[in-house]
């Protein structure tokens, strides 16, 4: 006898509730959710995801189950996610992201009441996202892999191209990782258009594998795989207070940095709890948790010390970069570049 055919919403729930069950850091326990409970799809280190979602439920006493996935795979998840919802809240990765995904009509408008304490050009002005952390781009950096290889540490992105470092240095994939989407414009905004897309070439030919999370590079290092990684600064921070020979070198010609956002989907299950979320994410308590983790970002905060408006300031990194909507209007045509000219 053939067995019945499922529905395809059925067998997408079912799909949801396997992924859920795999690749989701839970801070629920053995509860079961219910409709207080939240779901979020974090694009940040899995651990930091812990920590957030951890905080939330020790204030509150609601559920959180959060999906890790990188930057691009998100916003995809999220794009497909119209028949059947599966997510509230959408946290980590850069703002550029979060504006394109505003444009299409994904994410909830919401005025959050800790809103005030996070500067305008941290937050978008029709409320849709809101900046909570940021970190700084950087080299993750193994001495002694260096020094076996007969050269120098490097210190500009210049230096990423010594023949020495071929096939030497770990870098997420543009396609997937905001973090290396961060590096790809930075190089644009360094050099302008063709220079900066030739120079990408060559840094990409000195690349041993493509991660597919901005995250993982400094674990790549941290491992003896490569001798470089680009990354976020707390990542390679992460790794050496865990006990890793590496060392955190910020580019002394340029660096940039990324806005980590927050927002309410615009199809949210659990919208209430969902505003909950946002207003715990944006206040000073939400921006400190993540800090549990070991992975220390900068908050956005102006009421925190060594916020990120603090520290653009102060001048201590040499930071260019384009406007967050400059930013976002270009990832395509570099993304499509980057297919055809890299993965090929």
């Amino acid at each position: 006898m053939t067995p019945p055919r499922r529905s395809p919403r059925a067998v997408s729930a079912l799909v949801v509730l396997a992924l859920l069950a795999l690749t989701g850091c839970t801070a629920t326990g053995d509860r079961q959710m219910d409709d207080r409970d939240l779901a979020v799809l974090c694009s940040n280190d899995a651990e930091v995801c812990r920590a957030w979602a951890g905080a939330f439920t020790e204030r509150t006493g609601y559920g959180v189950t959060t999906v890790r996935l990188p930057t691009s795979e998100a916003l995809e998840r999220i794009r497909h996610g119209e028949d059947l919802p599966e997510f509230d809240v959408w946290h980590g990765c850069g703002s550029e992201m979060y504006v394109e995904a505003a444009d299409e009509g994904l994410l909830a408008p919401y005025r959050s009441v800790q809103a005030a304490g996070i500067p305008e050009d941290f937050r978008d002005p029709e409320d849709r996202w809101s900046g909570v952390y940021s970190s700084m781009l950087a080299f993750c950096v193994a001495p002694q892999a260096i020094s076996d290889l007969g050269t120098e540490i490097p210190r500009t992105w210049d230096d990423l191209l010594d023949p020495a470092l071929d096939g030497q240095i770990s870098t997420a994939s543009p396609r997937t990782s905001g973090t290396a989407y961060t590096a790809m414009s930075l190089q644009i905004d360094r050099l302008g258009e063709d220079a900066g897309r030739e120079y990408l070439a060559g840094l990409y030919g000195q690349v041993l594998q493509f991660t597919r999370s901005g995250t993982a590079p400094a674990q790549v290092v941290a491992r003896g795989e490569t001798a470089v990684a680009i990354t976020f600064a707390p990542y390679c921070e992460a790794a050496r207070a865990a006990g890793s020979h590496v060392e955190v070198v910020l580019p002394e010609d340029a660096t940039s940095y990324e806005v980590g956002a927050v927002a309410m989907l615009a199809d949210a299950p659990h919208p209430g709890t969902a505003r909950e979320y946002l207003d715990f994410a944006l206040s000073a308590d939400g921006q400190r948790a993540g800090a549990a983790s070991g992975i220390d970002q900068i908050p956005t905060r102006s009421d925190l010390p060594g916020n990120l408006a603090e520290v653009l300031a102060d001048g201590r990194y040499p930071v260019i970069g384009a406007s967050l909507a400059e930013r976002s209007s270009r990832r395509d045509a570099l993304l499509a570049w980057y297919t055809e000219e890299v993965e090929r």
